[in-house]
């Protein structure tokens, strides 16, 4: 039988793309729990999206995609290549704060999240995901991350950091390497909350992950997030 071409020819193009990861996950998703983590993971993504909308009406309606495959997360906005450097300094933006509320909400569910944000070559419908800044964001998160951050791609840094409130949500690390503070942009970027309590339920979040959690390579993990609040 031959083969028969698609009607239209699919292309790729420049896209902002956040990878992510929930660490740990892997021993729930293999466990009796399996279920009650799926559930988490997708109440974690709907609270994700209702505070966004809470915060911020204009970001939902941008050219925004998901997909969640198991524990895993991929953000993609477009980046334009050619014109309209505005947009894309306020689409830049736009994605560190998706990681922001993400790795907040995150924390309801004592989960820890890794990740990178690169700019290249992609594309991504309701079927699947392909291009290299798939791959590249992959092997950021996997290999060079280390521990719960979201760093950005060092080749893609100058389309970061360009505003003020970028610049204040980036923290560079003695490998020259930035990430995402998430702490600095929601508790004094965003109002209408009992910052205080906020404070308090991060506190008691990280001591219980650490104290609960029998595994020492995710407690070292912990432990280096812990730092990062405390700094904060």
């Amino acid at each position: 039988m031959p083969n028969k071409a698609p009607k239209e020819r699919i292309k790729l193009s420049p896209y902002f793309v956040a990878y992510m990861d929930i660490l740990g996950a892997k021993k729930y998703i293999n466990s009796d729990q399996s279920e009650d983590y799926l559930n988490k993971i997708q109440l974690l993504y709907n609270e994700t999206i209702q505070m966004l909308k809470a915060n911020n009406q204009n970001i939902y309606r941008l050219s925004t995609k998901f997909k969640i495959f198991s524990d895993n997360i991929i953000i993609a906005m477009p980046y334009e290549s050619f014109l309209n450097d505005l947009q894309n300094s306020i689409n830049s933006l736009y994605i560190m704060m998706f990681v922001v509320f993400f790795q907040i909400v995150a924390l309801n569910y004592s989960m820890l999240v890794r990740g990178s944000i690169v700019i290249d070559e992609f594309y991504i419908d309701e079927n699947f995901v392909y291009g290299k800044a798939l791959t590249q964001a992959y092997k950021l998160e996997n290999e060079i991350a280390n521990y719960p951050r979201v760093i950005i791609n060092p080749k893609d840094i100058g389309k970061f950091n360009k505003a003020d409130t970028q610049q204040r949500m980036l923290i560079r690390d003695n490998s020259n390497l930035y990430y995402i503070d998430p702490f600095e942009y929601y508790f004094n970027e965003i109002e209408g909350f009992d910052k205080k309590e906020a404070l308090k339920f991060v506190v008691k979040t990280l001591k219980s992950m650490l104290n609960e959690n029998n595994d020492e390579k995710i407690n070292q993990k912990v432990c280096w997030f812990i730092n990062m609040f405390n700094e904060f």
